[in-house]
């Protein structure tokens, strides 16, 4: 009896111990943004209404269709302001991720890399083609990059990739904390 006793006992309270886990009293992070289309537009900074736009979309995700990309063309030694646009279209009406990118500044943080070759790792990234000086910042004085300053250099040919990274508690300013909410790489020329 005093077995039975001392298992029942011990199954009472691996069960309770069990049920007070489940609880769970702190916040889950927030999960990676959806996004389907990019939007950039670069202003010249010294014939503001010169403008250059262009917009990548991939409404089907990675994976269904190939995505819509729009050429970038650009002046050589030329310096643009360019602001950097993010929705997700699957909804109606599309949820513009540009204002929660805004509202969670200390979370995210916008890349513009330039590569000679398409789909190149990171590490490839060139700065030969431009100086990318990021304009807006977080609470913590942290580059947030939905407006950047790009000065180009001389003629280059080859690609923009535009990445959002998501570090919730690890934004340090730098690429490699946290996750990739997006990636959208556009064909660039500057002559």
């Amino acid at each position: 009896m005093k077995k039975y006793f001392a298992l029942s006992a011990a199954a009472a309270t691996l069960f309770f111990a069990a049920c007070k886990k489940e609880k769970n009293d702190t916040p889950t992070e927030n999960e990676n943004e959806e996004v389907t289309t990019v939007k950039l537009t670069f202003t010249n900074a010294a014939v503001p209404a010169e403008k250059v736009t262009a917009s990548w979309k991939d409404l089907d995700g990675s994976g269904g269709t190939a995505p819509v990309i729009d050429k970038i063309n650009l002046k050589a030694n030329t310096t643009y302001t360019l602001t950097t646009e993010v929705l997700d279209e699957t909804k109606n009406p599309p949820d513009n991720v540009t204002e929660e990118i805004e509202e969670e500044s200390d979370e995210h943080r916008l890349f513009h890399l330039f590569f000679v070759n398409a789909n190149a790792p990171v590490t490839d990234s060139v700065a030969t083609a431009a100086t990318v000086i990021p304009l807006d910042k977080d609470a913590n004085n942290l580059p947030v990059g939905l407006e950047v300053s790009v000065a180009t250099k001389n003629a280059f040919t080859g690609f923009l990739r535009m990445v959002v990274r998501h570090q919730p508690g690890t934004k340090n300013g730098t690429y490699g904390p946290g996750s990739t909410d997006a990636s959208a790489e556009f064909p660039i020329e500057i002559k």
